[in-house]
């Protein structure tokens, strides 16, 4: 197995389109573009979901059950949209004569990769726990649970009733891969970047897992068109979770679609991947959102007086 430089591998990019003579403004024009558009995509997902699929509206209050709460879909997009943001810059600019700035931006993605991957987990996670089941509904007589006034004031003790075992390790294995990154980016040598290797595989397994028990569950859950949503997303989502160096070291630097390369052709399906895990968390929330409406009044007529008018 041939050790790899995780520092230097970005100018093995393709730069297309190469004869169009963009790259004497941009440096790779192609894989630039690909992930402004990208970066686009992720913030419209973050603001539809946020408007319009993370809570219920009943007597002109904002209800937000975990049965229907997309957040950490949210958070989710927002990441890989900093993320595409960083290296459109990167891509961007002349590395010859930017070292220094291009290094950092180069860092800011890595770490933002180890986040994306923590949200994608936790997103997975509360799918499982919440939606990938008979919907649960609330204890009799229990009030509405609205939405952040609540939490702003019991943040404590949110953390210690709603935090569990399988996020904190979550939370380690992200730990984990940013130590291994930094010492990889300190040292450099084969026996560090092997380590960091491990850790970003290590982070990623929980995705995988995931994936596997909510498609696998039999129960009143997602459908199946749901799920094969889930799962064709999931298998695109490698294109998105091996960084472009990666790729890039395993394609033919060729500029084989004239405007872009395989490389470039893998990008692409980020996109698809994207749209797959919007369409399957859109679907959760309409299948949830009358359950939690339902539920939502029936708690209201259980606990109001109306004897009082």
């Amino acid at each position: 197995m041939m050790y790899v430089n995780i520092t230097g591998l970005g100018p093995n990019v393709p730069s297309c389109p190469s004869d169009w003579g963009w790259t004497s403004t941009i440096s790779y024009p192609s894989t630039s573009i690909l992930f402004a558009i990208f970066s686009v995509t992720c913030l419209i997902f973050s603001i539809i979901i946020a408007f319009k699929y993370n809570s219920v509206t009943v007597f002109n209050k904002k209800i937000r059950t975990q049965s229907i709460s997309n957040t950490m879909w949210i958070v989710y997009f927002i990441t890989l949209c900093l993320r595409s943001v960083t290296n459109t810059v990167r891509y961007a600019m002349d590395r010859r004569s930017e070292a220094q700035i291009d290094w950092i931006f180069f860092l800011a993605s890595l770490i933002l990769h180890g986040i994306t991957a923590f949200a994608l987990s936790l997103a997975l996670n509360h799918q499982r726990k919440y939606r990938s089941s008979a919907p649960q509904s609330p204890p009799p007589n229990a009030p509405p649970r609205e939405t952040d006034s609540l939490l702003a004031h019991k943040s404590v003790s949110w953390v210690v009733n709603n935090v569990t075992i399988t996020e904190i390790i979550f939370f380690v294995l992200f730990v984990i891969y940013l130590v291994g990154l930094y010492l990889e980016l300190m040292n450099q040598s084969a026996t560090f970047f092997y380590l960091f290797l491990g850790a970003f595989i290590l982070q990623r397994l929980p995705i995988i897992i995931l994936v596997f028990m909510i498609i696998l569950a039999h129960n009143d859950g997602p459908s199946r068109q749901c799920k094969a949503l889930l799962a064709v997303g999931a298998v695109l989502n490698i294109a998105n979770d091996l960084p472009l160096f990666v790729w890039a070291q395993l394609l033919p630097q060729t500029c084989v679609f004239v405007i872009g390369s395989w490389v470039d052709f893998v990008h692409v399906m980020n996109f698809v991947s994207l749209l797959l895990f919007f369409l399957f968390l859109r679907s959760e929330y309409l299948r949830n959102m009358e359950e939690c409406m339902w539920n939502t009044v029936s708690q209201i007529q259980d606990t109001f007086d109306f004897r009082r008018f």
